[in-house]
């Protein structure tokens, strides 16, 4: 008997954008649906010709969660999530490589920063070292993420750095969140 041949991946794609003020501190966004501090960012959208780049999400989402225009600049991160549970709380019916951009806002828009409310309860500037370690704020992904770029964002890893979250074992892939 021939084995049944993998059916191809269906897999999406994410992006996030890194703002540090030059004082360190990243500018993270405080999730409604999940309760953790993240940054900004989400999934790209589906359109002719395969949709948004990863760049340009990083920029309509900045833009969506901040409402100041965000720039997008060099890659600091690649992270693959997988089927099923991502970050713990939410279920993800396909695998995703979720890009993290180095990312700016005008200086002159920082007083301008405000979030949607129906997405999200609020947004901060955070101390990088801090926000991972305190009780509550980071899911254990985001924490990871965030450490990640915080190391290639200051030379300190090369860029861009690649993560990779696997299933947990024993994990039901149709399991619901």
């Amino acid at each position: 008997m021939t084995p049944a041949k993998p059916a191809p991946a269906m897999v999406g794609s994410a992006a996030a954008a890194f703002i540090q003020r030059a004082d360190g501190r990243v500018l993270l966004v405080h999730h409604a649906g999940t309760g953790y501090w993240v940054m900004p960012g989400g999934k790209t959208d589906d359109g002719p010709f395969g949709g948004e780049t990863p760049r340009e999400c990083c920029e309509r989402e900045g833009l969506e969660e901040t409402g100041v225009t965000v720039t997008a600049g060099r890659l600091l991160v690649v992270q693959w999530l997988p089927i099923g549970r991502n970050g713990a709380h939410a279920h993800n019916p396909f695998a995703c490589h979720l890009f993290v951009f180095a990312a700016t806002i005008c200086p002159d828009a920082l007083d301008q920063i405000q979030v949607p409310e129906d997405e999200l309860l609020g947004w901060e500037w955070w101390d990088p070292a801090v926000a991972p370690v305190t009780p509550g704020v980071m899911d254990a992904t985001n924490s990871r993420l965030l450490a990640a770029a915080v190391q290639v964002s200051s030379g300190a890893a090369p860029a861009p750095a690649y993560l990779e979250e696997r299933p947990r074992p024993n994990h039901a892939l149709n399991e619901g969140s």
